[in-house]
């Protein structure tokens, strides 16, 4: 009888529990980002969400899909709680908030989903260097760039030789060492949890710390979910931007962009 009452007690508790979730629902482009948010509902900023939700246990995250100016509709007359991911512009202000720019401050990026931030990557004995956005200085050689992405179109007009035959960064920093290219150009992100997780790598190379370009994005959330739930709103932003930053997370998003 005794483990009867509990067995009830504790399935109530949990259905309030679970009654005390709160949904909060974000609309997100419906197109192919790789690698931060795929229409299958995979990538890394799916990834930092839904850490982000297993540790905020009062909430429940859902997401749909639509075209981007409908993802901004849906937020500006509270159809959805968010949408992502956001770059800054000023106009976006009149559909939805920004971490920070519900308290009347400028945007703050420490605060981002992430950076469609690109690094260039060179031996340690190199003499090349990123002197300023997508300007580079000592190359004499190719730059290998990740087939299919942007930043190999974009090192092309800036008027550098780009190899962009391969789409895994693991082979582009084969390349180097063999010295068939003089320079990698890569996901921040991917690139630094390969240095970070083989010494065949980090031994021999090394991240220029000026980025080849750096734009931050972000969580827009309502402004009416805000006005409602400012605490909660906060917690979301800052336990996104906390867990970001783990070993964790960064460990999750190497392995997705290691497929």
């Amino acid at each position: 009888m005794k483990s009867m009452v509990s067995a009830c007690l504790a399935l109530m508790l949990s259905s309030g529990a679970a009654l005390a979730e709160q949904t909060v629902t974000f609309t997100y482009e419906n197109v192919d980002s790789y690698p931060w948010s795929m229409k299958d509902g995979s990538g890394v900023n799916f990834i930092l969400l839904e850490m982000t939700d297993e540790a905020l246990p009062e909430v429940a995250f859902k997401y749909i899909q639509a075209p981007w100016q409908r993802c901004l509709h849906n937020i500006e007359n509270g159809i959805t709680e968010g949408c992502f991911a956001a770059s800054f512009k000023e106009k976006r202000l009149q559909h939805g908030l920004y971490p920070a720019t519900h308290s009347g401050g400028d945007v703050d990026p420490g605060m981002r989903l992430h950076s469609s931030s690109y690094s260039l990557y060179v031996k340690k004995d190199s003499n090349v260097n990123v002197t300023g956005k997508m300007t580079i200085s000592g190359l004499t050689g190719k730059v290998a760039a990740p087939a299919g992405y942007s930043i190999g179109d974009d090192l092309a007009k800036a008027g550098y030789q780009v190899d962009a035959k391969s789409s895994k960064t693991l082979n582009n920093f084969q390349k180097l060492l063999s010295g068939r290219v003089d320079a990698v150009a890569a996901l921040t992100l991917n690139g630094d949890n390969i240095l970070a997780s083989d010494s065949k790598f980090s031994g021999q190379l090394k991240a220029i710390e000026t980025p080849l370009v750096d734009k931050p994005y972000y969580l827009m959330l309502s402004k009416q979910f805000v006005n409602s739930n400012k605490a909660l709103a906060e917690k979301i932003w800052m336990k996104a931007a906390e867990i970001r930053e783990t070993k964790a997370f960064k460990d999750k998003a190497g392995e997705f962009l290691a497929k």
